[in-house]
């Protein structure tokens, strides 16, 4: 049927009549049976119902929220598979009511029919928290979504079109997050060590002004293996470990920490291994006050990092670790403390390993020997006293391997 007319009014009326009439004759009934055809060509939405409910012989109301034009045809179609068709492109829904007549109306909060068109759905997340999937819905379902933290619930009121839809988009976003493991081995070299290993920072590739292409990596003479940081070079990491070994039983190496860490994809985790010592410190204003302050001061090895798994498989690691340890007091009884820092982003395959290294830390002491009451004479104590100036590195080298959990693992 070709319907142009507007007249509201009228089709209003005789939906309305319809209602009083199929509700006194016991036909204000669901038929679930019942098949519909019919054609509409840029036919007032208010014009299709009415002819649908003389059709169908059960009475469609409509609430003042309904307007516009459809263009549809269907034949032999489902009773409500036919309101949905006329309905849902226009934003609208429908519901059954126990009063024996289908109700037609926008899922709206203004709405006064909301109450009696909507369905109410609880939905509980098992990996990621309801606020998140919240936040990630589309914004035109965020006035109809509560969320519950305590219970890590969502419930969403709205039509079966949307709690349906609602369903699907959480079940996309309530996956299971994948993990990253960093193991980490960071080592201490003396200067006698890194002669004996060998160890050389090299770059490989090209440079230019502005930008440069290659590989970073360290050479283990001693042990003719090249070992890079980009790709490739596994074998070269456990050859040098294999050198290591007896440095660190004649302890001219030491492993400073070797921490396991584990973050999901895409969140920080950081850690700290080793001590704190807090000191008062005194501050003198101008006026002369004098304030008392409590100082914490860390010395071991604290570790930074955020993971990132691609859709490859590869592992970017935002990775920023910092060594540091007390090498003595000033004049006041503070510490001196020696940091070693590192910032870098890499980019790498699962449980392949880089390295971090080149973080060398200079020492300088001095030490006196003198006679007993002689070294102390004036000018002629020298004769009786020693003094020595000595000079060491040391360098921190760091190696990481990140290994992907999976979420069922």
């Amino acid at each position: 049927m070709n319907k142009k007319v507007f007249r509201a009014p009228v089709v209003l009326a005789v939906v309305f009549a319809l209602t009083l009439v199929l509700a006194s004759t016991g036909w204000a009934k669901r038929f679930e049976d019942i098949l519909i055809s019919n054609m509409f060509y840029d036919t007032y939405i208010l014009d299709a119902l009415n002819d649908i409910a003389i059709q169908a012989e059960i009475p469609i109301i409509a609430d003042s929220t309904v307007t516009g034009f459809i263009t549809t045809e269907f034949e032999d179609l489902a009773l409500e598979d036919a309101l949905s068709r006329i309905c849902v492109p226009l934003g609208f829904t429908f519901r059954y009511l126990e009063e024996g007549y289908y109700l037609v109306g926008a899922i709206d909060l203004k709405n006064p029919s909301f109450t009696l068109l909507s369905d109410v759905a609880i939905f509980k997340t098992s990996f990621v928290p309801a606020k998140t999937v919240a936040d990630l819905l589309s914004e035109y379902y965020r006035p109809y979504v509560k969320v519950d933290s305590t219970l890590n619930t969502l419930v969403v009121t709205g039509s079966p079109e949307m709690l349906r839809r609602i369903s699907s988009d959480i079940s996309r976003i309530d996956l299971p997050v994948r993990q990253v493991m960093l193991e980490v081995l960071i080592i201490e070299l003396t200067e006698d060590a890194r002669k004996a290993l060998g160890t050389e920072w090299q770059w490989k590739g090209t440079k230019s002004k502005t930008t440069a292409t290659g590989e970073v990596g360290f050479v283990v003479s001693a042990l003719r293996a090249t070992s890079t940081i980009a790709y490739d070079y596994v074998a070269g990491v456990a050859s040098f470990l294999t050198a290591l070994k007896p440095m660190v039983e004649a302890g001219k190496a030491k492993v400073r920490a070797n921490p396991r860490i584990v973050a999901m994809d895409g969140h920080e985790a950081d850690i700290f291994l080793g001590q704190e010592q807090s000191f008062i410190v005194e501050t003198e204003s101008a006026t002369g006050t004098l304030t008392r302050q409590r100082v914490i001061i860390k010395s071991g090895v604290t570790l930074n990092f955020l993971a990132q798994i691609a859709p490859t498989g590869d592992i970017t690691v935002k990775l920023e670790p910092e060594v540091s340890q007390i090498t003595g007091f000033n004049q006041d009884g503070y510490p001196i403390v020696s940091s070693r820092r590192a910032n870098t982003t890499v980019r790498v395959r699962n449980q392949e390993t880089f390295v971090l290294g080149g973080l060398v830390n200079e020492f300088e002491s001095s030490s006196v020997g003198k006679v007993p009451i002689l070294g102390d004479i004036p000018l002629l104590g020298k004769l009786f006293r020693t003094e020595r100036n000595e000079r060491s590195e040391t360098e921190v080298i760091i190696m990481v391997t990140p290994h992907i959990i999976e979420g069922d693992e």
